[in-house]
């Protein structure tokens, strides 16, 4: 008898668990269903936690697995003031459980963006830093393509991306993985609040590493350093954004050269730099190779880009003269080079391509001036 009564009162406490546990089954899958989300408190809620700016919501589902969501299909936003355009994409909004019966007022832990795509404007990516620093709630973009552009430019895209965002009072994190040119990518982004920021990204395939630190100062400038190493070639710099940016502490180590740097970049009205090289080591024929390559081969396609990197660079050591660019017109200058630096010559690139053209100015050091055309 005892033992029928311990089986009784362990069948009655099994009975009574299982009945409580079917009841909250039934009320976690069927009530939320029942319920009219507030599509205005949604919005509010985006607005306030992600500066999310949600235009129209054409439809709301509500999702119980794995975890109790709210799903906003074929979804259009934009993040901040049109810093991301998100577009074609199903925002998943990640309910806290103990808020699942709240539909007047919308809670949730995180959202989830899944497909589509989302173009960023390079022009805004310090607006991008900002927003993410302000963030409240964690943001998971998965298999998004991200197409970043400037001035309605395409740049480069990153295909099926997974981007996290996560925030803490102490630290913001940002985390991209995707594909670039056939090649996984990695990018992360650590911003503190005391305004200091670690960028590292990698391209493994590629043999591509680069690490960026900046932090901003009372007067909202930006300093701090760049390293970059791609096949065994590396650069660094220090660096100082004002109205232009400053540069200083810069070194190049390459196969063709070991060199240091510094000088200045300014974007407005147009980009020109002014960059001083003195040089420790230069391998000369493989720089004529180079030179041949880039400006006199077969199929030459640098001219667009040529006529965009408008500068004075100035070298000095082995030997000394200044490039001028300009809108893709090349000048050498003062150059002084050969055994002793007896050599004086100006030059300038008047042709591009396989049949281009260097027309020479060389001057020795008794004045007598000859000229010459040079057919590469």
């Amino acid at each position: 008898m005892k033992n029928v009564n311990f089986i009784l009162k362990n069948f009655k406490f099994i009975l009574y668990v299982s009945a409580l546990f079917i009841f909250f089954i039934i009320t976690y899958v069927s009530i939320p269903k029942f319920l009219n989300f507030s599509t205005e408190s949604i919005k509010e809620k985006l607005k306030k936690n992600n500066n999310i700016d949600i235009k129209s919501i054409t439809r709301v589902d509500y999702k119980i697995f794995p975890t109790p969501r709210l799903s906003l299909p074929d979804s259009n936003f934009t993040i901040g003031k049109k810093i991301a355009e998100i577009n074609n994409s199903e925002l998943e909004i990640i309910l806290n459980i103990s808020q699942i019966l709240n539909f007047k007022k919308i809670n949730y832990k995180k959202l989830l963006i899944n497909n589509g795509f989302s173009k960023i404007n390079l022009n805004n990516i310090n607006q991008l830093l900002d927003n993410i620093n302000k963030s409240k709630k964690k943001i998971t973009f998965k298999e998004n393509d991200i197409i970043f552009y400037q001035n309605n430019n395409f740049f480069f895209k990153i295909s099926n991306a997974i981007i996290k965002i996560n925030s803490s009072k102490e630290k913001k994190e940002l985390n991209i993985n995707g594909i670039f040119l056939d090649n996984k990518i990695s990018i992360k982004l650590n911003s503190t609040l005391k305004k200091k920021n670690n960028l590292t990204l990698k391209i493994p395939g590629l043999d591509i590493a680069a690490k960026v630190f900046f932090e901003k100062n009372d007067d909202n400038n930006q300093n701090g350093f760049f390293n970059l190493e791609v096949f065994n070639n590396f650069l660094k710099f220090s660096f100082v954004k004002e109205d232009n940016i400053k540069l200083s502490n810069g070194f190049i180590r390459t196969k063709l050269t070991n060199t240091s740097f510094a000088g200045e970049i300014d974007f407005k009205p147009i980009f020109f730099s002014t960059l001083d090289f003195e040089i420790a080591n230069l391998d000369m024929k493989q720089l004529f190779l180079v030179i041949q390559k880039f400006f006199f081969s077969e199929r030459i396609n640098n001219l667009s880009l040529l006529k965009k990197i408008n500068g004075i660079f100035n070298f000095k050591s082995n030997f000394e003269g200044s490039i001028i660019n300009r809108n893709g017109e090349i000048l050498f200058k003062d150059f002084i080079a050969g055994k002793k630096k007896s050599l004086y010559f100006d030059a300038k690139i008047i042709e591009f391509g396989k049949k281009g053209n260097i027309q020479f100015n060389l001057k020795k050091k008794s004045k007598i001036q000859k000229r010459f055309i040079k057919k590469h």
